[in-house]
């Protein structure tokens, strides 16, 4: 069914989600993503390791770590936060190279506040400031249970050379360069810049950069824009193909988030 509940505020995401039926494939959020079942239990393939998540556990995901994540023979059902970074060091005051320790883990009081705090923020009549308040409470429950750790230090080198691939990448979505190209323009052999790119960013850089245009399209459906316009900009073969794809990564289509986030 997907996402059947949604309201955005002050930079977070809150959502009601079923994906009793839905297999997530690896990807990546640019927001803290913190969520606790209602029912089910999902299983979770987190940087390399496989977990499993019931109503007693709590997941977490910092911006950018690579997850996957489909159903048990049980309905599935969750709610979920996704804070901005701006918005998470606003109301915790963590600086900005800080990230969330431990991902996924047994807290049976802090999923229950999470699911009260999303079911009361997804009630029509609630107010931004009350939601707000109540945010807090639960951000600062979670930061006390996981821990921060600082940022892995890259390599600057590295850095600059994943940065200017997904430059160019960014730059036409409908003629990307080859991975030849790239790996030619950055000095590499192609096996060594899959490598690199997606020892930092998680994934090889066209699975990567097809999970950004996704993202973009997200945000140009909740800002109201035209569903065709947005496959057409960011460069699906149709409409149809950007619908597979964005239900494929998000669990509901294109039409259906622009009916929930009217």
């Amino acid at each position: 069914m997907g996402i059947t509940a949604y309201r955005k505020i002050a930079g977070i995401e809150i959502t009601l989600s079923d994906s009793t039926n839905h297999i997530f494939p690896k990807h990546s959020h640019d927001e803290f993503y913190i969520g606790a079942n209602v029912s089910g239990r999902e299983k979770i393939w987190l940087d390399g390791k496989n977990s499993e998540a019931s109503v007693d556990e709590i997941t977490i995901y910092n911006p950018g770590q690579i997850q996957a994540a489909e159903p048990t023979p049980y309905d599935w059902c969750y709610y979920s936060f996704y804070v901005s970074p701006e918005s998470m060091i606003e109301f915790t005051g963590l600086d900005a190279e800080d990230h969330f320790k431990k991902n996924i883990f047994a807290a049976p009081d802090v999923a229950k506040e999470i699911r009260q705090v999303a079911a009361f923020a997804l009630e029509r009549h609630s107010l931004d400031a009350e939601i707000n308040e109540r945010v807090a409470g639960v951000l600062q429950s979670v930061l006390s249970r996981s821990g921060i750790h600082p940022l892995i230090d890259i390599k600057t080198t590295d850095k600059a050379i994943v940065d200017y691939v997904i430059t160019r990448l960014m730059d036409d979505f409908h003629f990307p360069p080859s991975l030849q190209t790239l790996a030619h323009e950055t000095g590499l052999s192609p096996v060594k810049l899959v490598r690199m790119f997606t020892s930092i960013k998680g994934l090889p850089p066209f699975a990567w950069i097809k999970g950004e245009r996704l993202r973009q399209g997200k945000n140009m459906i909740i800002q109201g824009k035209p569903i065709s316009e947005i496959s057409a900009q960011l460069g699906f073969t149709d409409q149809a193909h950007f619908t597979r794809n964005f239900k494929s990564m998000f669990g509901v289509t294109p039409g259906q988030l622009y009916k929930l986030s009217l």
